[in-house]
């Protein structure tokens, strides 16, 4: 478990692409919360790592469907949205609040570990499942392993 400085943590989701990605971040917020000064550069890297990985996600979603991607892909958008408000205010020479900060990792870790768990389960859950085959078909394979028993 990934730990936050301000003691929240990350739930690994058990994809390893994708908590690698959650690290990375988590990181990168962790500067962010810990106090220092947050410019336009810090704000440019998380927009940047961020937006790396929702693409990820967004692959990894594609099995899913449409309303289910649609309503996590809006939440991305949301978020990319206030890191884009927040870089404007950087580039207009205003600085990122504590309270910025702690929003942006606040979201982050509930989100990752309540819709990106769930993602990569639900992921794995419809990968998983197992192949149909008709009853015709099936029957016919009885018919044909009764047909070889009786010619050996």
């Amino acid at each position: 478990m990934t730990h936050a400085p301000n003691g929240g943590s990350l739930i690994p989701t058990g994809s390893g692409v994708i908590d690698a990605e959650h690290g990375a971040i988590l990181d990168l917020l962790s500067a962010m919360t810990g106090g220092g000064p947050v410019g336009l550069a810090e704000l440019t890297a998380l927009r940047h790592e961020v937006a790396g990985h929702f693409a990820t996600e967004t692959a990894e979603m594609a099995i899913l469907a449409v309303e289910r991607r649609e309503r996590h892909e809006q939440a991305h958008r949301n978020y990319l949205a206030n890191i884009d408000a927040l870089i404007a205010t950087a580039e207009r020479g205003g600085s990122l609040s504590d309270d910025d900060a702690n929003r942006l990792m606040l979201w982050f870790i509930v989100h990752s570990n309540t819709a990106d768990t769930e993602l990569v389960e639900a992921a794995r859950r419809a990968g998983d499942e197992p192949p149909m085959i008709a009853m015709d078909d099936w029957l016919d394979s009885l018919d044909e392993a009764d047909r070889d028993a009786l010619r050996s």
